[in-house]
């Protein structure tokens, strides 16, 4: 086999494994919950309690709220988006890795 074409492959191999947030965000949710606290308060809270467990996240603005976006070595591995209407904030969190499950679930529901 030709060094190149191995060195192709392995290349394309890799890129295909990497997850982007549209990618994790189309995933079922692994928790859903709402609150009457804003996206900015609900968000902030999450990201601490996150940072506590080791975990960082980027924060981006999106529509009516905010997502935590959990990068990784292969891409994201988990986003979390909130989102604020009528006073009442819908938060969604989606993960390709189930080892971040229960951990990033229960900071976000102890932030409700």
């Amino acid at each position: 086999m030709n060094v190149k074409f191995a060195a192709l492959l392995a290349c394309v191999g890799v890129l295909a494994g990497c997850a982007s947030a549209k990618d994790i965000r189309e995933r079922e949710p692994i928790f859903f919950g709402s609150t009457t606290r804003t996206a900015a308060e609900y968000v902030q809270c999450v990201d601490s309690a996150w940072k506590g467990q080791g975990t960082v996240a980027q924060r981006h603005e999106v529509h009516n709220g905010y997502e935590l976006v959990v990068g990784g070595t292969m891409g994201v591995e988990a986003v979390l988006t909130a989102t604020t209407w009528k006073g009442k904030t819908d938060a969604r969190l989606t993960s390709r890795i189930a080892r971040y499950s229960t951990a990033l679930s229960e900071a976000a529901n102890l932030c409700l």
